[in-house]
């Protein structure tokens, strides 16, 4: 798949061996938000990463641009049918280059296939909010801390 030009991205299944990379990216990535609703502590974040790699190891996928690893998507199906997007996240120097919206393009043409809503949540102040709303989710609930936005399906 080509982006800006030339960059290509693929996908490969994460296993507990990119735990480091994981977290360096969570932190990179996630840090500034959880400094304002809460505290961030890094033995707790990666507590709740092994976790997270516990009990959603086969949902996430690296992505991958010339055989370097520059970010984390995960998606399951709930109990509703829904599609979550659990995370998608990319390394700061790759991001704004349209690998994460083509991406989700590819994931939400799918997902209209199949007549299937799309869900996810994003922390309050993050910009990727506004690449979210120009795909076509609307935010349908929020928590302290989180938009919860939706894609619904098209009739």
């Amino acid at each position: 798949m080509e982006i800006d030009g030339d960059m290509k991205y693929s996908f490969r299944n994460c296993t507990l061996d990119d735990f480091d990379f994981l977290f360096q990216l969570k932190k990179q990535n996630f840090k500034k938000y959880v400094d304002k609703f809460w505290q961030w502590d890094d033995e707790e974040q990666k507590q709740r990463l092994r976790k997270d790699l516990e009990e959603h190891l086969p949902h996430k996928k690296i992505i991958v641009v010339n055989n370097k690893m520059i970010g984390v998507y995960a998606v399951h199906i709930t109990e509703d049918g829904d599609l979550y997007i659990n995370e998608i996240s990319i390394l700061k120097e790759y991001q704004n280059k349209g690998i994460g919206r083509k991406i989700l393009e590819k994931q939400l043409e799918e997902n209209d296939k199949k007549k299937m809503r799309t869900v996810l949540q994003v922390f309050k102040g993050n910009s990727a909010k506004n690449l979210y709303e120009k795909l076509g989710f609307k935010v349908y609930g929020e928590t302290e801390s989180h938009y919860q936005m939706e894609k619904v399906i098209k009739e």
